[in-house]
Parts: C-alpha cells; structure tokens; sequence
C-alpha cells in the first residue's frame, strides 16, 4: 500500500522526544505526521513513572513555557506532587511528580487532539535523499508497509529502538523496550553515510505486584501538602495523590548478588557499552560502594487503580531466578511477586557532534535528531530536544532564523550547548550544577524567560498567550508600585521587619526579598498594597525574583573573571580530583586531557561553563 500524502516533517518515534517535535512543528504550520510502530507507543512511560526532577523539572517547566505539553500532560496524570530541595533556593528545588502510567497516555491522546498531526502506523525501513548538487538532501521515507511517504524534513527520535538488544541474565534479544520491536534497519543508514554512532545503555527495576508487598514493614513517603503544578496554565491539582513507600537493601541482599555477579551481563563482559552514571544497576551500587551496609528503594504505585508497583534504585539484569532471590530478602518484600523482570538495554546513537544547535544534522539537510539518539537519558532532557528540533524544523522550512536559545536564558540552552560540544562519555543528564546562570534560571520564572519567545515564534497556545499577557501586565504594575514604596529601617521596624537599623531608605520590593519578610508584613507596612489582588502563585514568583536579584550581578562578575582569566595557566601536576564542585564526569574529563590553561578547559568536548568557573577559583587558589 501507497502513501500519497506528501508532509512538511515527519517525526520518526512517537515518545516524548517525537511528541513535542510533532506538537511544535504542526503548531507553527508545518503538515506534520509521527511514524511510530503502534498506537500503544504514543506517549509510552518506557522505565520510571515519575517527571521532574533536579534539572529535570526545571526542564519541564520550560517545555511548558514553549507551549509544550509535557507539563500539562503530567498535570493531569500525577498522583503525587513533591519538590526536591524544599529546604534549599529556590535556584536548585526541582518540581516532581509520580504519574498514572495509564492516565497519562489517555491525557496525552486528549492533548493531541487538538493538534493537527497525522499518524503512519509502520517501520521506517530507509530515508530518501536528494544526493545531487554535491549535498544531501531530505526527500521522503521508506516505509515498510506503506512504501514512499515524501517530505522535506524528518525529525529522527528511536529513543532505546535504535538496534535495541535486551540482556536478561545470559538470555538476550533484540527489542527496542520489552515487548517492542527494535528500530534495525534505521541503523544501517547511519552507517551507510558515516554518522559517528556510540553505543549506550540503560536499566530497569523488575515490576512487582502490590497486593504482595507489605507496606507496613516500610516507612511512608508522602507527597508536598500543598502541591505544586508543573504547567503555568494550571491552576489546580485534581486527581488523588497517594502516598509512595521507602525500602532498603540489606547485607543478605547484596551477598546474593556479590555471589552472582559472574551471571550479570554487565560485569561478565557482555556488555560494555557506558551506563547513566547517576543511575546505575543495584549490581554496580554493590559492587562500588561495598562498604555500604544498604542502599534506599523507593516502592512507586505505577497507576490509583492498578496493582503494579515500580521500585525506584535497583535496576538490573541478573537472571530472573537470583532478582526474585534478593528481593525476598528486602524488608516488605518477603513475599513479593513479580510482574516483569528487571533488565538492562543497549542501542545505538549518534555522537552529538554531528548536530548543529538546531538539532540538525551537519551531514544531511533537513535530517534533524532529538532525544536518546543524541546520547541523553531521560523523559525531560527528550521531550526539551524534540520540541527544539520541532520548531527548528518548521522555521527552516518557512525560510526563518533559528531559535536558539542561550545557556543565559534556559536550561534549554545548557542542554543544546553541553550536547553540540560532543565528546560525551556516557548519557547526558540535566542537572542544576551544569548551569552557571542558575541563580536566574529557576523553575518558577521559566514564563518570565520564555512565554514572549514562545508568543512572537508561534508555539505559544491561544490560552497561554492570553494568560501571560495578563500575568505580565499586572506583575509589572505590582513591581513598579513596590518600587516606589520606600520607608526606613525604623517604619519597617514598627510593623515586625528587623533590617540593618542603618538610617538608609529601602524599597518595598528590596524588603520583600528578604527570607523572613512575608507579603502580609508589606502590606501592613504600606496600606496601598492591598488593594492590590495577586493570586499567591504570582506573590511567591515576585518575593523570589526580589530575593534573587541581589545575586544576579554577582553571577554576571563571574562570567566576565572567567573571560579575563581564560589564559590563566593550569598546573601540570595538579589534582582535579581535589576540586570540590566539579562532577567525577568533569574530573575524569580533565584528567584524561590534562588541558594546559583555562581556555584549554573550556574547549573540551563534555566541558560545561559551569565547570569552568569552578576550576577557575580552584586553580585561582
């Protein structure tokens, strides 16, 4: 069977990556069509039931603030909202939240909906070029079913597909995710046009039954009291939130799994492909920190009403019969029954290298590349590049300039810089330390850096628009006022603020940034206010950008020390392992490459600014 249409782009991959590629280009014009196997694919949750995160959520927060849907997807579908680091700046919390499996993919299909995307049920088996004029050039695909499909981009997001190979114990088998067929043929062009392909791999935790853990041997995990959406555009949490559960490990567990560990694939020589640092299998945790009495497993209901729980630390790819093993020796999990097996997957992706900061391929027009396939792990750091690409994708085609996004502006912009320098030894993940700006990059102003880009591109929703334009109007006019309240230390002092009793006038909105002054001391200290209605999301969004912006400055100094110092010469003999800040993947990096001074550094492929900075009070030092 032939297809006859002819789209804009095409978007290979219906996961997170390939939904907001296929969102953000229909939104800005393009006729759109998603690729994908099977309609159960679209918006598959392939390992964790959860979004957000350190880095990660602060990443959703601004995929939300493009007009992304991933945020208010996971709105609608979560059943336990928390934010990490509550006690820490707001610069470093991170929003999560534990989703309903089931719901969300429901969620997603009522989201997409509303979009103006066509969907090909069918195996990509080749991609056509234009290979005259000395260069090569999008034209189609090659289906397997429904033959020629012609286009002018793609937008390639396989995810785990790409030549997938599952290893269980000494049992291994081709597959993109359990139960799915692996993306093989895809492969082989990226070879045939001599694309540098890396070789990756990821974990998962068996699924067990919940009606056979006993939770009462477990401590509870509650979510926040006051839950926190992801999405600008929600205003209330809905759904029932349900409580998680904490387990350990324990000497007996990590026994059997030292006695096994000649059947692990990963440590028998089966597997050599590089892991997630930050998320390893329970056989590494064991095996590295053998000193460790236990190690923390956070049991997660999958879904209200089904019966699968997801227990969160300890992936792994041991034989069936030894995970069953050494999950009866966890407190509550005595009895427990297994739904599916834990296992390990490797599959191929493209070094980064190869991409511009469009996420367009350096070799190929119009063959852009977005999520695991750039070498990155993650739902969050997925979704951020397909809805990237997207755009990037329609705007090309409507002959406009490139969004690129700076690593000053976005999370979005550290992710597309860290990844366009290539070299990554292992899968990328987001996190708060790779950002040197991430005083002013916090998850609660992710509206204020980048609604106004979303509106004047077009990605921004109808609704969004509306709402910001109005939030805008009115924070601005709530500023400019606390602007020009000012009282002294003395009057401030009358209504319960004590502030340096030093004469000096302040302005109200320089008081309201202090940690101890709250929006009802203000008000009493100036009457006008409160006549002055703000919802308390948006109070909470002005007290924290008064409180950060005494650091701003600050953060701008640095930047212009780095430039100064970028010839500072480093140390043969120096010990990056003693410098404190930077991530082991940065001191191995440094290490291997023994850079000669700070510019040398900063050169360096999986070298962030972040980083940069770091090492060059160090060596300052």
């Amino acid at each position: 069977m032939k297809h006859n249409s002819k789209f804009d782009v095409i978007v290979v991959g219906g996961g997170h990556a390939g939904i907001e590629a296929a969102v953000m280009s229909s939104r800005l014009g393009a006729k759109t069509a998603i690729v994908t196997f099977d309609k159960k694919d679209i918006g598959t949750l392939s390992c964790n039931p959860a979004m957000g995160g350190l880095g990660k959520g602060h990443l959703i927060k601004e995929i939300d603030a493009m007009g992304g849907v991933i945020g208010k997807a996971s709105d609608l579908s979560g059943i336990q909202f928390r934010v990490l680091n509550k006690t820490r700046g707001e610069a470093v919390q991170g929003p999560r939240a534990q989703i309903d499996r089931e719901k969300y993919k429901e969620n997603l299909k009522i989201l997409l909906a509303k979009e103006e995307i066509k969907y090909l049920y069918d195996e990509v088996s080749d991609i056509i070029l234009d290979e005259s004029k000395n260069k090569k050039k999008i034209i189609g695909l090659q289906l397997k079913s429904l033959g020629k499909v012609l286009c002018n981009s793609v937008i390639i997001t396989t995810g785990t597909f790409l030549r997938g190979l599952i290893h269980q114990g000494c049992k291994s088998w081709s597959a993109g995710r359990i139960d799915c067929k692996p993306s093989t043929r895809l492969a082989y062009f990226f070879e045939k046009h001599n694309f540098k392909l890396l070789r990756l791999k990821t974990g998962t935790p068996p699924r067990l039954l919940m009606e056979s853990i006993d939770f009462t041997k477990c401590e509870t995990q509650k979510g926040d009291s006051k839950p926190e959406p992801f999405s600008f555009l929600t205003d209330s949490l809905k759904n029932k939130q349900v409580d998680c559960h904490i387990t350990y490990t324990n000497k007996i567990t990590h026994n059997i799994i030292k006695d096994n560990l000649s059947k692990s694939p990963i440590f028998n020589g089966t597997i050599t492909s590089k892991g997630p640092r930050y998320c390893p299998s329970l056989e590494d945790k064991v095996f590295r920190f053998s000193s460790k009495e236990r190690h923390q497993i956070f049991l997660e209901p999958e879904s209200i009403k089904g019966s699968t729980v997801y227990p969160n630390g300890i992936s792994t790819s041991l034989p069936t019969n030894t995970q069953l093993k050494l999950l009866r020796t966890i407190k509550g999990l005595e009895k427990v029954k297994v739904i599916q097996y834990g296992y390990t997957i490797e599959y191929d992706c493209v070094d980064s290298i190869e991409i511009h900061a469009t996420y367009e391929t350096k070799k190929i027009e119009g063959l852009f590349l977005a999520g695991q396939i750039n070498g990155t792990t993650g739902y969050e750091e997925a979704a951020a590049q397909g809805l990237l690409a997207g755009i990037n994708a329609a705007l090309k085609l409507k002959r406009k300039s490139p969004l690129i996004i700076p690593r000053s502006q976005a999370y979005l912009g550290v992710l597309t810089s860290d990844l366009t320098r290539g070299g990554l030894i292992e899968p990328y993940r987001m996190f708060t330390s790779r950002a040197e700006y991430r005083l002013l990059l916090r998850s609660d102003n992710a509206d204020e850096r980048l609604t106004d880009v979303a509106i004047k591109i077009g990605s921004a929703e109808k609704e969004r628009k509306e709402k910001w334009l109005n939030k805008k109007k009115l924070m601005k006019k709530v500023c400019e006022k606390l602007y020009r309240l000012n009282a002294s230390p003395q009057h401030y002092a009358k209504f319960g603020i004590k502030i340096n009793q030093d004469g000096k006038k302040r302005t109200a909105f320089e008081v309201l940034g202090y940690k101890e002054v709250t929006w009802d001391q203000i008000r009493r200290t100036f009457p006008n206010l409160r006549r002055q209605k703000i919802s308390d999301r948006m109070e909470k969004q002005i007290k924290i950008n008064s409180f950060y912006k005494r650091y701003s400055e600050r953060q701008q100094n640095e930047i212009e020390e780095l430039k100064k110092e970028r010839l500072l010469e480093i140390h043969k003999n120096i010990n990056f392992n003693d410098c404190d800040g930077l991530s082991n993947e940065i001191k191995e990096i440094l290490s291997k490459n023994k850079p000669n001074n700070i510019e040398e550094a900063k050169q360096l492929p999986g070298m962030t600014p972040a980083a940069a900075s770091i090492l060059l009070r160090y060596v300052k030092k």
